[in-house]
Formats: structure tokens, C-alpha cells, sequence
């Protein structure tokens, strides 16, 4: 059986990259490329929702794929 519960506040941030501290220059680091595809779609959707004039930069580096916010 299912509980009911009052009180509970969702979640005031949905994503799951910090998209919102990332300053420009600033990267994230993925060792896997399927991940580091997924995190540059929703960088560049939460750019068009969010934030004005923010451009994205996914690029393969030794060690894995690195997602960097340009401006």
C-alpha cells in the first residue's frame, strides 16, 4: 500500500549538472562518451532556457570527454 505524505517541498533545481555555478573557462570532466552526449544536450537546452548569450564546448581530451562553458 501506498503512504501519503504532506509537507514534502519538490526540488527547486532539476538538473543534475551544475550548470548554474559553471563560470566561463570553467569544465566538467566525463569518462564516458554516452554521458558527456547527454550532459551537452542539456547544457545547451538549459542555456536557450536559462541564460542568455551562454555557449557550450564538448571536446574529446585524453582522459575522457571534458564539456566547457565558453561564455
Amino acid at each position: 500500500m501506498l503512504q501519503i505524505e504532506a509537507g514534502i517541498l519538490p526540488p527547486t533545481d532539476r538538473t543534475r549538472y551544475p550548470f548554474r555555478d559553471m563560470e566561463a573557462g570553467d569544465s566538467i570532466l566525463f569518462v564516458d562518451r554516452a554521458k558527456a552526449l547527454s550532459a551537452r544536450v542539456s547544457a545547451i537546452r538549459f542555456a536557450k532556457l536559462h541564460t542568455e548569450g551562454w555557449v557550450f564546448s564538448l571536446r574529446k581530451v585524453d582522459n575522457g570527454w571534458r564539456l566547457w562553458r565558453m561564455a
